[in-house]
């Protein structure tokens, strides 16, 4: 029984195992590595065999080679199949070499390893088999622009020279015709139908072709444009049909600032025109606006706010600052002349500088004084005991955030300076009784200033004083308590004195006496 259960779960393994799918060796990385082909990305030309060797950074046993027909628009390989041989020569590097016989073919082709890559990948090569069919190849433009961020050419300051990929078999090598049409792509895609385009010049050495654009000579309006473009060899066999973007920009942004009703156009550096200034207070909000026009539709530009402050400090506008790219909102907290900077570089690179200034007023402080939390009104006339403990406190005085710090105080009494230098007076600076006119002002540090005055009257309050009115209250209290006692005595014993005289009548009384009376007449 133990050989029959090791059979079943043997078999069970083996059909797990077939289901599980495998990795394609076909699709087995080449994008972790680097594959190098050391024949050169000129066209080559093979009519029995082609042979082709370079160097690996990954293993390229399991790797297969793909041969592509470049002009039968289809993705489907002639044919694939191993390299030759794959060597390891050092840690990490492999040599190969593949040896094909393509005496079957007659075409303009593609001999990849690995996936098919991108038209420009190192891991290709355009090889020209047999005799015939053999075609100008013009790669994709991407690896041939000016940056990498920049996805078109441009035309702006200077002549432009455009080293177009493309691929010739050898009887061209000295000799091409390009055809070249174009039309309006702010976006890539085309406005309007091409029309034909001849503002440049063409010139084939060694198998390259290269495109002059004259700045003087291209008739064509600032903007992108998109070009289509093909090439016939000497035998006229025409290539496939590749496109590139350029962009022809000539001239200087226009910026138009805008602050309220005020205007600031600039079409040069420094160019300002601007009857006066703008005008706000301490910590209020001034915004900018930008509106750049750089004569085309596609463009981006960059724009740098910096603000110049009254002291020449210069300093980037905080992020805080920002409603978007070309609207700023500030709220100077210093007076004086300030400076808008506005930077504007444009795709192309021109840069046109453009300022604009306002006026910050300075506000004056707003005077306070208190006296026990009571404000004391300016004019008024404050009455204390000279022996009392007080204070008079200005430092509730307000004025903007820049400058509420740096506020001065200085007091006078009757004229004369008090006390300089403190936002408090108290009694202690005070060695007399007497009536005494003050006045405080207070001074910020751009010499601003306001005041406010009042009475301040100092009373002697000596113990024999501060005895009358509380004798006076004390007698009061004796006269009227007893004048309410006497008054509650003499109601009570006059209702007393009224109930002892009265006469108790009674039927009895009455009879006897009556009886007494007629008698004694009798």
């Amino acid at each position: 029984m133990r050989p029959v259960k090791a059979l079943f779960f043997m078999a069970v393994a083996g059909l797990i195992t077939s289901c599980i799918p495998m990795a394609n060796a076909s699709s087995s990385s080449i994008e972790e590595g680097v594959v190098t082909i050391h024949q050169g990305i000129l066209g080559l030309e093979a009519q029995d065999s082609l042979y082709l060797n370079g160097t690996s950074s990954i293993p390229l046993a399991d790797v297969d080679w793909h041969l592509y027909n470049l002009f039968d628009n289809t993705t489907h390989a002639l044919e694939s199949g191993k390299l030759s041989s794959v060597n390891a020569v050092s840690d990490g590097v492999w040599e190969w070499n593949l040896v094909l016989n393509v005496s079957t073919y007659d075409c303009t082709c593609r001999l990849v390893i690995g996936e098919l890559p991108d038209m420009n990948s190192h891991n290709s090569r355009v090889v020209y088999l047999g005799t015939s069919n053999h075609y100008p190849y013009i790669h994709e433009f991407g690896n041939e622009f000016q940056s990498d961020d920049r996805q078109y050419y441009l035309l702006s300051t200077q002549d432009l020279t455009v080293n177009v990929p493309v691929i010739l078999p050898s009887h061209s090598f000295n000799e091409s015709f390009v055809t070249m049409r174009v039309c309006s792509a702010p976006s890539g895609n085309c406005l309007e139908e091409m029309v034909s385009f001849g503002d440049y010049v063409s010139t084939t050495s060694n198998g390259e072709l290269t495109l002059e654009f004259k700045l003087d000579s291209v008739q064509l309006d600032d903007g992108f444009w998109l070009y289509d473009m093909t090439v016939t060899d000497t035998l006229l066999h025409t290539s496939n049909t590749a496109n590139f973007r350029l962009l022809v920009d000539r001239t200087q942004p226009t910026v138009l600032l805008t602050s309220g009703s005020q205007t600031v156009e600039s079409t040069s550096p420094m160019q300002q025109f601007i009857s006066e200034l703008p005008e706000v207070n301490e910590d209020e909000e001034i915004s900018f606006t930008a509106v750049v026009e750089d004569g085309y539709v596609g463009g981006e530009n960059a724009l740098t706010w910096t603000l110049v402050e009254p002291d020449g400090t210069r300093r980037a506008v905080a992020e805080s600052e920002y409603i978007s790219h070309s609207i700023i909102s500030i709220h100077p907290p210093f007076s004086g002349t300030w400076t808008v900077e506005l930077l504007v570089r444009d795709t192309a690179g021109w840069l046109t500088v453009s300022e604009s200034q306002f006026l910050v007023t300075n506000l004056a402080p707003e005077v306070k004084v208190e006296i026990d939390s009571f404000v004391v009104v300016p004019n008024y006339t404050i009455t204390l005991g000279y022996d009392e403990v007080w204070e008079l406190n200005g430092s509730m005085s307000a004025d903007t955030a820049s400058d509420v710090q740096t506020l001065s105080y200085t007091w006078y009494v009757n004229g004369n300076t008090f006390l300089a230098g403190k936002s408090i007076l108290d009694s202690s600076k005070f060695s007399k009784s007497g009536i005494f006119d003050v006045r405080l002002v207070v001074e910020d540090d751009n010499g601003a200033s306001s005041e406010t005055q009042f009475t301040l009257v100092l009373e002697d309050s000596s113990p024999t004083d501060q005895n009358h009115p509380r004798m006076a209250f004390i007698v009061a209290s004796v006269l009227v308590s007893l004048l309410v006692g006497g008054t509650i005595a003499f109601v009570i014993s006059r209702s007393k004195s009224s109930d002892s005289t009265l006469p108790k009548w009674s039927s009895k009384s009455v009879s006897s006496d009556s009886s007494n009376d007629e008698t004694g007449q009798l």
